[in-house]
């Protein structure tokens, strides 16, 4: 008896703990401004999201794209969304923007922080969404830039 009952609750665990992991997000088409002022979609053509909402991510991407020779995310049907909300506007404006124009690849600026808000993320990470027509299939969280590095790089090829 015992023994049905541990392999019940181990198997309660293990599909529950299946069912966590799986996302049910539904995202909607957006419209976001890049660092040039141009508008970037989110749209259901979009096949990997890679958002960052802290400095040390951006850095990140912004490296993996460099060491990858990812210029234009587009054209591999990724978009980067950077969460820059919590920035000072001032040095935004600025600092931070200015120096994002010196990239050879464009970032969706989420400048207010509302419609990332339900997005998937880790505090300290860079999450990248599978999605299909707009819905999240598979979440990745990265808190390295080596590995986010390997993982966008296994895309690439």
């Amino acid at each position: 008896m015992f023994n049905k009952i541990l392999l019940a609750t181990l198997v309660w665990v293990v599909s529950f703990g299946a069912q966590a992991n799986q996302p049910s997000v539904e995202l909607s088409a957006h419209s976001f401004e890049n660092q040039w002022e141009k508008p970037m979609s989110l749209d259901d053509q979009t096949e990997w999201l890679i958002f960052s909402s802290h400095k040390a991510g951006g850095e990140w991407v912004r490296n993996a794209f460099t060491t990858l020779n990812v210029t234009d995310p587009q054209s591999l049907k990724w978009l980067y969304v950077a969460d820059i909300s919590a920035m000072p506007s001032l040095i935004s404006k600025f600092i931070a923007i200015p120096k994002m124009q010196d990239y050879p690849f464009a970032i969706a600026l989420e400048k207010e922080g509302e419609f990332t808000s339900s997005w998937p993320k880790q505090e300290e990470a860079v999450s990248v969404y599978k999605l299909n027509r707009l819905t999240i299939e598979k979440v990745e969280f990265f808190e390295s830039e080596q590995a986010l590095t390997e993982f966008l790089k296994g895309l690439t090829q």
